[in-house]
């Protein structure tokens, strides 16, 4: 009888224990689960299984709102006794009161949110924090997933919608840097739309976040100071030499904008854009080559070309990343602004040390062609262009 009511003990504590295992597996799935749908959906899409990308698109938009909805009742309850109100707005101090009440779910809540958004984000006060936190059942990441669904069905029109609110609501991003997907995804559309002026704005945005930039109307002194350098130099070395620019992200602007200008022949605002995309590039390649090289240090395009060729991880990062286009592009945007001498030496620098063949024949091609212009008399129609060319680039 005793062996039969240890067992049954034995029993019922390892059903037990099985059973709140389990129970705690799923409410961890439970609170994990929206993001996991998002990624299920993003492995659909990149299966082409669009209706499934869908699918998981919507549920993970549902789930996130009940849970933020949920946790937002949650808080407001918590914050009703007069023991939390009587310490004010002070987010760390009502966190205290709350935690010497033992009221562990409201400051678990507080944990997760303090995680990518630190009490300085709400200005130190919990009103705001439950302002945002009402707001939050927005989930910009399912909107911008559900944009390129549509986008890979070449539904354009509808993939924008979609941008737009991701864009709109771009604040309740768990990676705030995510927000710059989101930014080339509007260019990129309004592109296909042939909305070009709405995609030259979404580019500009990106730039609104770079002090070196400046603006459209008036550049920064640094900025200033490189287009000086580049153009009243014979070559492009000590551009090359003197100024870095750290901001890979704002790349692939740099470099769709100027597409863009010199496509509308603005050729003063595709210089602009087109030496700090280069630059961008130089100053990524030297401090990869940095990293792996210490007796390494910047000397020469050609030198630095020269090293990177042997060193296969980085060149196929440079390969991925447009860094050639990027170089390529400054020395046709010279070529066609009339910065003839600098275009014809980046060209054959490009030409003789590039580890990229393609780029290396393009090059060697384009400073043929230049060098026959430039030995050719001007034709009246070519003195015109490059006076207009002149008055743009002043």
């Amino acid at each position: 009888m005793k062996n039969k009511f240890k067992i049954t003990v034995f029993l019922f504590i390892h059903i037990s224990m099985l059973c709140s295992f389990i129970f705690a597996e799923n409410t961890e799935l439970d609170n994990d689960k929206a993001w996991h749908l998002l990624e299920l959906g993003k492995l659909q899409l990149e299966k082409g299984e669009f209706g499934k990308a869908m699918g998981y698109a919507n549920k993970a938009r549902e789930l996130h709102k009940m849970q933020i909805q949920k946790k937002y009742k949650y808080m407001f309850n918590a914050l009703k006794p007069k023991q939390v109100k009587y310490v004010g707005d002070n987010i760390l101090n009502v966190y205290e009161v709350l935690k010497k009440r033992e009221d562990y779910d409201a400051c678990a809540i507080l944990d997760e949110i303090f995680l990518t958004h630190p009490p300085i984000f709400f200005e130190k006060s919990i009103s705001r924090l439950m302002d945002w936190l009402e707001k939050k059942d927005a989930f910009p990441e399912t909107d911008y997933l559900t944009g390129l669904i549509y986008s890979a069905e070449g539904e354009y029109t509808q993939a924008m919608h979609y941008y737009k609110t991701a864009w709109n609501y771009r604040r309740f991003l768990e990676i705030p840097d995510a927000r710059f997907n989101i930014i080339y995804a509007l260019a990129d559309t309004s592109r296909l739309l042939r909305r070009y002026d709405d995609c030259e704005k979404y580019l500009l945005l990106v730039l609104t976040e770079d002090p070196v930039y400046g603006t459209t109307n008036l550049e920064s002194p640094t900025l200033q100071a490189m287009i000086r350098t580049i153009t009243s130099e014979n070559d492009v070395e000590k551009f090359l030499l003197l100024y870095r620019h750290h901001n890979p992200i704002a790349l692939k602007a740099y470099m769709d904008l100027t597409d863009i200008y010199m496509e509308s022949r603005n050729y003063k605002r595709a210089l602009t854009v087109a030496a700090l995309a280069a630059n961008i590039a130089i100053t990524n390649l030297d401090e990869s080559l940095s990293k792996t090289d210490y007796n390494y240090s910047y000397t020469a395009m050609s030198d630095l070309f020269y090293r990177i060729e042997r060193k296969q991880e980085i060149l196929e990062w440079a390969n991925a990343q447009n860094f050639w286009k990027a170089i390529m592009n400054l020395a046709d945007v010279l070529a066609a602004s009339r910065n003839t001498k600098q275009a014809l030496d980046l060209y054959q620098k490009i030409s003789a040390s590039v580890p990229a063949l393609k780029y290396a024949q393009e090059a060697s091609f384009k400073k043929r062609n230049l060098e026959k212009q430039a030995a050719t008399p001007q034709t009246e129609t070519e003195e015109l262009e490059e006076t207009e060319s002149k008055a743009v680039n002043q």
